[in-house]
């Protein structure tokens, strides 16, 4: 009986797992706003539904923890995709670290600043409204 007892409760974890599993997307798209030597800097970007390029949305870019040193754009994948559900257009930055890239803090802010740059630039064809761009984030990205 306590082996069919586990077994349940290895089974319902699974389950439960798969359940996870199948809820996180990945961005609509994915472009480069910046390249840095041979390094390319994207913008994860995820859309309502039906979203069209001619649309002028609200639009929230999220900047990920890991003060200077580390973290991915994924961080903000649920927020993300959650506001995007809810009519936004919402972006996942990426900007180079410490440990990957061998930077100084001051660089990590100024790829920050390009990707709000290059947003406003393309806002048409993101079906974003330049004058409604909101930015937040975790750590470094809140500041």
């Amino acid at each position: 009986m306590i082996v069919s007892y586990q077994l349940g409760l290895i089974s319902l974890g699974t389950l439960a797992l798969g359940q996870i599993v199948s809820s996180i997307e990945v961005p609509d798209e994915q472009v480069v706003y910046k390249k840095v030597g041979e390094v390319n800097l994207h913008l994860d970007v995820f859309k309502p539904k039906g979203h069209q390029a001619g649309n002028k949305c609200p639009c929230i870019v999220f900047f990920f923890g890991g003060g200077w040193t580390g973290g991915t754009p994924s961080q903000f994948y649920p927020h993300a995709q959650y506001l995007a559900s809810r009519g936004m257009v919402a972006i996942s930055a990426e900007y180079r670290v410490s440990s990957r890239h061998d930077t100084l803090p001051y660089q990590c802010v100024a790829d920050g600043k390009s990707s709000i740059r290059w947003i406003r630039q393309h806002a048409s064809t993101l079906g974003v409204d330049p004058d409604r761009i909101a930015a937040g984030g975790g750590s470094f990205g809140a500041q």
